[in-house]
């Protein structure tokens, strides 16, 4: 049996402008290079000092489309708004971005003696102390931290396909970076940050996750769940009263749910593998209704012989969200819905609620 190389290999970008690295991540789709092993941080905005109401609030669909960034936004894995301690939002996706989330201020000196270092003014510890997990020596760190922190985009394949590293050097040398980069990086980092880009982003470290893409599979977009029971698309969704309100679009679950206490849950659609989060319903013309998309929190619904049914007042579904089929929906847009129908947030858990 085969053993993994103790290595991967991490090869970084800088550009100039937000242009030169939206044309690097569609020649690396075009080239079928995995989303999950390709990071992404670029700085955004500094967040107002006077903003006591809601400091935190990063809307990262407006992020992407501010950043030119909006196609890659819906084949990024991981994608996030994290703020750093400077005050300021930053775009993250991919393993850099996932370890990023989780690191705390705690650099030592790399020298011989154990005294804490004297951080710089401006200085960001937790991007150069990621780049110095991913295998980058404390100088490449900074450097890149510098460039991060005035605007440059950095782009980042973390692989353990060597054979292909040499082509994709090539490619992106031709990009005209203004810094290109190759470090060595322990497995065990490397499968940290994959197995963070399975289940969401969770901040442990001083960094804040202001909005986060949800790691949802929906059905119409994943070849695995189409065709199977759990593919209930164009059935009617009936009220609790019998009455009919609308017919299934799509279902979204979350692969490999953290949550081992849901057991097999709406009709046996849940379970290890795949859980129900939501029910996205196209709506039938109504008087004060009209036709629209909502999606309806699992908690809502019930399935019962292939039949579904929402515990929904019609209240609830003429004031709630609209949905848009197709989009990558984020942690926010997410609250917003579950504030509406009164349902619990998922992804936090006890311990951090």
């Amino acid at each position: 049996m085969s053993s993994l190389p103790p290595f991967a290999h991490t090869l970084t970008t800088l550009f100039d402008d937000v242009i030169d690295a939206e044309h690097v991540l569609a020649q690396l789709r075009r080239s079928g290079q995995p989303p999950a092993t390709i990071s992404v941080i670029l700085r955004e905005q500094v967040l107002e000092e006077n903003d006591e109401i809601n400091p935190y609030r990063t809307v990262l669909s407006e992020v992407v489309a501010r950043s030119s960034l909006e196609a890659a936004g819906k084949w990024l894995k991981g994608l996030a708004s994290v703020i750093l301690p400077d005050r300021a939002a930053y775009l993250s996706a991919g393993p850099v971005g996932q370890i990023l989330s989780t690191v705390r201020d705690t650099m030592q000196t790399m020298d011989t003696d154990d005294e804490l270092e004297v951080p710089e003014p401006n200085e960001i510890r937790q991007l150069s102390q990621t780049f110095q997990l991913f295998g980058f020596e404390r100088h490449e760190a900074r450097y890149m931290e510098q460039r991060i922190v005035v605007g440059s985009p950095f782009i980042a394949i973390t692989t353990t396909d060597t054979s292909h590293l040499r082509q994709l050097y090539v490619m992106l040398r031709k990009s005209m970076p203004v810094y290109i980069g190759l470090a060595r990086t322990d497995q065990t980092v490397f499968r940290r940050a994959q197995e963070l880009l399975e289940t969401g982003p969770r901040a442990i470290g001083t960094v804040v996750i202001a909005d986060a893409v949800s790691p949802l599979d929906s059905v119409a977009s994943t070849s695995e769940l189409q065709g199977t029971w759990r593919d209930l698309r164009g059935r009617l969704i009936r009220s609790r009263y019998g009455e009919v309100i609308g017919r299934a679009e799509d279902l979204l679950f979350e692969p490999h749910a953290t949550d081992t206490h849901t057991g097999f849950k709406h009709g046996n659609l849940s379970d290890t593998r795949f859980l129900l989060r939501y029910v996205v319903v196209r709506t039938i013309r109504s008087p004060g209704l009209g036709r629209k998309m909502i999606a309806l929190p699992s908690e809502r619904i019930s399935v019962d012989s292939g039949e579904l049914v929402a515990n929904v007042t019609f209240e609830e579904l003429v004031a709630a969200p609209r949905y848009e089929s197709g989009a990558t929906m984020s942690r926010q847009e997410e609250a917003t819905i579950r504030r509406h129908f009164s349902s619990p947030f998922y992804w936090i858990t006890e311990s951090e609620s």
